[in-house]
């Protein structure tokens, strides 16, 4: 839709609270449960661990000087000591430790375990556990550096000899995404090609702005002529904490324009980068099928945050409180700056549209929009020819 004019004392719609595809909990005790054979209560024990969940990882090197571990731009030597890092744990499933037997399901079904470490800031919390399903879960890495010390680390520990099958990798201004870097970062050529050639699903990931700041933002990071539209873009997943989620067609309305200008602010070569990213990963699997996919969230930095339904509650009426800002500095701006009088407010085409924690995800395909980018340094792209899909966090 067109971006309508200012109208003086209009003043934003409140959020429409969060988007949550799950059933509500049932409160009801199955109490013949313990009766049942061992064989069928395993069985539901399973069932009930089924569910992607999508993990940030890092891989600190030990510094020599200093003895402490840190987290290094650079790729370390591959046989430089290292800890693995979540900087944001998913939460234990309660089958962990509802009893004995659930817990003894629990370490079956997550049967890759591997020392690892929390993290707040550059510090490094006690020791724990990393429980990990090759099947189910996904690892974000952030850029490729340490990639493959890690992947053959989960493949000596899994008994099925899987490995790591789903990996998502966030790719910015900061990130090492240089290809002969990828290469030297691993023991060996052929160690790098069969741990990408044990892929099944990889996701190139980019964070945007804030969503009040890509509506109010003008021209900033337009590289060419085309300008953002200047609506709030509601339906923008927001990066929450991560763990559990599930993914479906997005069944929300999509406010008009946002499909149609995607924004890649600050990095504009990213979706030329994802795209060479795949050629380069499908010649290293030789053809074997795979899917590729790149998705798309808002504010990374509030990642750390936004860990439960009150949190992200927090987060909509603190975005409410900057939006009202922002709406009444235009309001200002336009009194006293006449010559900004054919500017445009952001306006919320749904007030009522709720807010989902999680992110998109688009096909990664050889001719799409990515393929032949129009102008040098484009940082806006048209993706309406997708329906993007919603993965949405469990609080």
């Amino acid at each position: 839709m067109e971006s309508s004019k200012l109208l003086s004392g209009e003043s934003p719609a409140r959020h429409g609270g969060l988007f949550n595809p799950l059933p509500a909990k049932s409160s009801l005790t199955f109490h013949l449960f313990p009766n049942l054979p061992k064989e069928i209560r395993d069985m539901i024990w399973e069932k009930s661990l089924i569910c992607e969940r999508y993990i940030p990882v890092e891989l600190w090197h030990k510094d020599k000087r200093s003895g402490d571990f840190c987290r290094s731009e650079l790729l370390p030597p591959t046989d430089q000591e290292h800890r693995l890092v979540l900087k944001n744990p998913p939460r234990p499933n309660a089958i962990f430790c509802t009893n004995a037997e659930s817990r003894a399901a629990a370490c079956r079904f997550y049967r890759v375990h591997l020392p690892c470490y929390s993290a707040k800031g550059s510090q490094l919390h006690a020791p724990g556990t990393f429980w990990f399903n090759p099947e189910l879960d996904t690892l974000e890495f952030p850029g490729f550096e340490h990639f493959t010390t890690l992947a053959n680390d989960l493949w000596r520990h899994d008994r099925k000899k899987k490995g790591l099958r789903n990996v998502s990798f966030s790719i910015d201004g900061k990130s090492n995404f240089l290809f002969h870097c990828f290469y030297k970062g691993a023991a060996s050529s052929d160690q790098l090609r069969q741990a990408v050639g044990r892929f099944e699903h990889v996701t190139f990931i980019h964070y945007s702005l804030p969503r009040v700041m890509l509506a109010f933002t003008r021209n900033s990071f337009c590289y060419t002529k085309r300008s953002l539209p200047f609506v709030y873009p509601r339906s923008l997943p927001v990066a929450g904490a991560t763990g559990s989620f599930s993914r479906q067609q997005d069944p929300r309305p999509i406010e008009d324009n946002v499909l149609e200008s995607f924004s890649f602010d600050g990095f504009p070569g990213f979706g030329r980068m994802a795209l060479d990213w795949r050629n380069w990963f499908q010649e290293l699997r030789a053809g074997r099928p795979c899917v590729f996919r790149f998705a798309y969230a808002a504010d990374e930095c509030q990642k750390p945050f936004i860990t439960d339904e009150a949190s992200a509650m927090e987060y909509l009426k603190d975005e409410d409180k900057k939006w009202q800002e922002s709406f009444d500095w235009e309001i200002r701006i336009h009194a006293t700056n006449p010559w900004r009088s054919g500017y445009t407010i952001p306006e919320q085409v749904d007030s009522g549209l709720e807010t989902a924690f999680g992110f998109w995800t688009f096909p990664l395909e050889p001719q799409g929009p990515f393929a032949n980018p129009p102008a040098s340094r484009k940082a806006v792209y048209d993706l309406s020819a997708y329906r993007p899909e919603l993965c949405v966090f469990h609080f």
